[in-house]
């Protein structure tokens, strides 16, 4: 059961570490490896930590801030009123996320045809619901699967396949109580507004 604080649920505080693993359709080259890492507050404020950059969002505000360490610069972005979103997704940011697989807000790979309930699995020692995605054009359509946690609500498992190749990012999640500054633009950080 969930308590309602303000309007939205209570999600137990969490957190993953990624190993994201893309395949490239051309011939001979080698897979990319990236690390990442996903945080989330038990107010649902998500924060993924990617290379140098940093992304938090916040669900009730829609604002996302966007920390590039090595500039120490934040970039503050607002929902943008009538821009195309994607279905509510459990345990991510509402917006998308290149780097989690996701399409790019607003191109044309946003707009979802088909949505598939995968039904329960267990996936590296989490009970875990899956569902799949068809995006993007009749003529090059990507498949998208989500396979989340049902306890923490984060993902486990992400699967995209499309024109480009493949990629698969797989997490080991934990409960962990994250502290609030973690969701903060750091000190000395030169905030820009986009």
């Amino acid at each position: 059961m969930f308590l309602v604080i303000s309007g939205a649920p209570s999600l137990p505080a969490a957190c993953a570490d990624c190993i994201e693993t893309t395949r490239l359709t051309q011939p001979g080259l080698p897979p990319i490896q990236n690390a990442m890492q996903q945080f989330r507050s038990a107010e649902g404020k998500m924060r993924i930590n990617f290379g140098s950059m940093s992304l938090i969002s916040n669900p009730l505000t829609q604002e996302r801030i966007l920390l590039d360490h090595s500039a120490l610069e934040a970039r503050i972005m607002s929902a943008v009123p009538g821009a195309p979103k994607m279905p509510p997704i459990p345990g991510l940011p509402p917006m998308s996320m290149p780097q989690l697989g996701l399409p790019q807000i607003g191109s044309p790979m946003s707009k979802v045809m088909q949505m598939e309930q995968l039904g329960k699995a267990l996936i590296e020692g989490h009970e875990v619901q899956g569902t799949r995605y068809l995006l993007g054009p009749p003529a090059a359509p990507t498949t998208w699967e989500l396979w989340t946690s049902t306890k923490l609500s984060l993902p486990v498992l992400t699967r995209t396949i499309g024109p480009f190749g493949q990629k698969e990012c797989i997490c080991k999640c934990t409960p962990m109580q994250t502290p609030s500054s973690m969701f903060e633009v750091p000190p000395g950080y030169k905030i820009i507004h986009a």
